[in-house]
């Protein structure tokens, strides 16, 4: 390239940029790039074109490369962090920051900059997150309203993440309402023993009340009445772990639907029962129909009993 054409053409890059017409800028680049003729300030001019323009991935690559010059590392590296703050990549920012106050000697010139940057990100991240977290909570109580189970449990999954605290006064009350899906129940009262929720509340299931404290509340399957069904089944563990497995699976959905409610103390031995020969009947271990015909009367209760209850909650998951 000859020195003037290149000269005029760095002379029409800066017109452009200072007349805002980022477009012409970034054809003069293209055409000093394709010379290999780009200085660092032409570079510079052309992050700046792409950010004004909202290329802002394209702005980030760019920085990127020029940042593996060791001569210009911290000038890239300053504006690599004003377009991850400008596009609100506040975690970015300051992980790639906390990394470099480790393992870089910074500038004195860029010291202070540097420094606002991270403070300003680290308060703006903490509101970024408060705002997501009302605006998250908001939706999930809008389909506690209103919403499919498929909806409502996705949400609640995802929000169990929040602290609870500040919606405890909303959340509570769906614990004792006879609409809401028993499964999604159970859910909620686990976001609050997670919090370990002190105080006493309300859950309804089936017709039945009861008062609970939710940091007083043992795991689906370590209440004392799980206990007593898991010890019914000790042998069969030994026996044969892969039906053991399944059996454990099928009592965990069936006391999840009621949790914390739990049957009679006097009921472990037959549950056991039940939900063993309900195994064997869905690995199809049932040799035409045997199952149902050696089950006695209050086994078969309960194998309906427990089939019911998954095909009216659990299968809705899946669907």
């Amino acid at each position: 390239m000859f020195p003037g054409w290149r000269k005029e053409l760095e002379k029409k890059v800066f017109e452009a940029i200072k007349q805002k017409n980022y477009e012409q800028a970034l054809l003069h680049i293209k055409k000093l790039e394709s010379f290999n003729a780009a200085s660092s300030d032409i570079l510079t001019a052309k992050i700046i074109a792409q950010i004004e323009l909202g290329h802002f991935e394209q702005a980030i690559g760019l920085c990127r490369r020029l940042m593996k010059e060791e001569e210009h590392y911290f000038k890239y590296l300053h504006i690599y962090l004003s377009i991850l703050f400008q596009t609100s990549q506040y975690t970015e920012l300051i992980d790639l920051l906390d990394e470099i106050y480790e393992t870089e000697k910074i500038p004195a010139e860029y010291q202070e900059q540097f420094m606002q940057l991270y403070d300003m990100s680290k308060d703006l991240r903490s509101t970024q997150s408060e705002q997501e977290s009302e605006n998250h909570m908001n939706h999930f109580f809008e389909s506690l309203e209103s919403g499919n189970f498929q909806e409502q449990w996705k949400l609640l999954s995802m929000h169990r993440k929040y602290p609870i605290e500040e919606y405890l006064e909303d959340l509570i009350p769906y614990l004792s309402d006879a609409r809401l899906n028993p499964v999604i129940k159970t859910g909620i009262l686990q976001w609050l023993m997670d919090e370990e929720v002190a105080h006493k509340v309300e859950i309804e299931k089936f017709g039945t009340s009861e008062h609970v404290k939710p940091i007083e509340l043992k795991d689906v399957l370590e209440s004392d009445f799980a206990l007593k069904v898991m010890n019914a089944l000790s042998d069969l563990e030994n026996e044969d772990p892969t039906l053991y497995a399944f059996v454990k699976q099928i009592l965990y959905r069936y006391l999840y639907i009621q949790y914390p409610l739990v049957p009679e103390d006097d009921q472990a031995n037959v549950l056991a029962e039940a939900v063993q020969l309900l195994a064997k009947k869905y690995l199809q271990l049932d040799q035409d129909g045997e199952i149902d015909q050696i089950a006695n009367e209050e086994q078969l209760a309960w194998m309906e009993e427990i089939e019911h209850l998954e095909k009216l909650y659990f299968s809705q998951i899946e669907d």
